[in-house]
């Protein structure tokens, strides 16, 4: 029933809208003393991202030190200096940003096929750290996406009396292309949803009226596959169709990366780890590293990966379970309102720009100011 999936995106990159850092903190996991690395390089540059209707990056690198078992907030890293090795001798510097953060401020630079890459690193103390060398050793394209609908049942606690509810929604779908490799193809997919938001209390010519707003928390953090002969159709996501996000515009970008083995595993343990922790157990820290040093214990990873992106916009046309329009009760029951009514770019999450401005990626066919 759907036809519109806006694959025009034929590479890519990780994660998404601004930062660089992978979407994985070692707090709420158990580790030893020592210093936590992540980082990543892509086969798309920034200028690569600038030519294609995705936001831009650069490459960076976040460092962080642990304590001992308690559930610490990670300490950033300053002071560090940091090289990325080419195996033909070239060496890209990192920038200190702050926080912890470094950047790779190179706009052509990106992974190349079949090249070998290695991170070192000179703590503030001298004490050195060194990654595995890594390849990026394949490519492989984003494969269809697909919608069922169905029905899913959710938790919903209303004034302290909690209930049982079916949902109706989506569930979406990627279908992975053919595998003709000898090894499998490991895929990891990450999804930002943008929605459309209506200052529904501002003049219809009030420049604060209609913002974008995004957020990568409103689905689980990540999907995994391991895929041997490809043809798997892999559900990202299930979507509640009823709401007022849809009103306006909705679109959800998906980014798909494809690593070697060692990253994959190391995703899985991630994964294993934090679902532990959900279940009151304490996990182990042993989670796959490239990273090694003789002075100090390192956590984390450094991967070379292969991505790209594709962007589906939620269209009410192609599906039968639309809830329709629905208003915003926070601004339809009388005075106090809050400030969104009336500017909506006052709506802000912690991890969601807001901004009036239409990006320039949003397809305008997708942006509607009435039922």
């Amino acid at each position: 029933m759907m036809n519109r999936f806006w694959l025009t995106i034929p590479f890519l990159m990780i994660l998404v809208l601004g930062a660089c850092i992978e979407d994985f903190e070692f707090e709420g996991i158990s580790v030893r003393e020592g210093v936590v690395v992540e980082g990543y390089i892509t086969n798309q540059s920034y200028n690569d991202l600038l030519a294609l209707s995705v936001p831009t990056r650069y490459f960076t690198l976040k460092l962080s030190n642990v304590g001992d078992l308690e559930n610490v907030r990670n300490r950033p890293v300053l002071g560090a200096k940091i090289e990325l090795h080419q195996d033909d001798g070239v060496v890209y510097d990192y920038a200190e940003m702050g926080d912890g953060e470094y950047g790779l401020f190179y706009e052509d630079f990106k992974a190349d096929i079949g090249r070998g890459y290695h991170l070192e690193i000179t703590l503030p103390d001298g004490k050195k750290v060194i990654s595995e060398i890594e390849t990026l050793e394949k490519e492989m394209e984003m494969g269809a996406f697909s919608l069922v609908e169905g029905t899913k049942l959710n938790y919903e606690n209303i004034r302290g009396e909690v209930s049982i509810v079916e949902q109706e929604g989506i569930d979406f779908y990627v279908t992975t292309l053919d595998n003709e490799l000898t090894e499998p193809v490991y895929y990891k997919w990450d999804m930002v949803i943008t929605w459309v938001y209506n200052a529904a209390l501002a003049e219809d010519n009030n420049p604060l009226k209609y913002c974008w707003a995004s957020s990568r928390y409103f689905f689980k953090e990540y999907q995994l596959l391991e895929d041997r002969d490809g043809g798997i159709a892999k559900e990202l996501f299930f979507l509640e169709t009823q709401g007022s996000r849809f009103n306006h515009g909705y679109s959800v970008l998906i980014r798909q990366t494809v690593m070697n083995s060692g990253y994959y595993t190391f995703w899985k343990e991630v994964e294993k780890q934090l679902n532990q922790s959900e279940l009151f157990a304490t996990p182990p820290y042993n989670i796959e590293s490239n990273l090694s040093s003789d002075e100090i214990d390192v956590f984390g990873f450094f991967g070379v990966v292969n991505e790209e992106f594709g962007r589906w916009y939620f269209d009410e046309k192609e599906i039968s379970n639309y809830g329709g329009w629905v208003n915003d009760e926070r601004c339809a029951f009388g005075p106090p309102y809050p400030p969104w009514c009336f500017d909506c770019t006052t709506l802000a999450y912690e991890d969601s720009p807001v901004s009036s401005t239409m990006p320039d990626w949003w397809d305008p066919i997708y942006f509607r100011k009435n039922p």
